[in-house]
């Protein structure tokens, strides 16, 4: 019976480099008093164009109920505020003035861990590690 290398599993591989790069970028995001996941979401409200509440979750890769909730709690800081769709039923999010302020500081942050990511596997790696994960993401 052949022997299985799971040092080579691209799910345990994936998972472990996921969490490492989440603390790398949540270490980052608390000097502003946010999380990488909430910077992600503020970046996807700031870039919608009247998306339903299920297109930015489908956007992010994200549970309709975990963004829902992500949100809740932007709202109640007073970052992100709800709005009807123009047309049809459901919501649409904006970036409230406090909202974008705080996107703006976090940027350089942002900026920061990328060149971390960067450094860490240079730059034609870098370009090739996110063509990966964007096919990966597509199964």
């Amino acid at each position: 019976m052949e022997e299985d290398d799971f040092s080579l599993c691209v799910l345990d591989n994936a998972r472990k480099a996921a969490r490492a790069v989440s603390r790398h970028y949540d270490r980052l995001a608390r000097q502003v008093g946010m999380t990488a996941g909430q910077f992600s979401v503020l970046v996807a409200i700031r870039q919608t164009r009247q998306e339903t509440t299920g297109e930015l979750a489908s956007r992010l890769s994200m549970e309709r109920t975990t963004l829902v909730r992500n949100i809740a709690l932007l709202e109640r800081k007073g970052f992100v505020t709800a709005g009807p769709l123009r047309e049809g039923r459901g919501k649409t999010y904006l970036l409230t003035e406090r909202g974008a302020r705080l996107l703006e500081e976090a940027l350089p942050l942002w900026r920061k861990a990328q060149g971390d990511v960067r450094e860490l596997l240079g730059t034609e790696d870098f370009y090739k590690t996110i063509d990966t994960l964007k096919r990966l993401s597509e199964l």
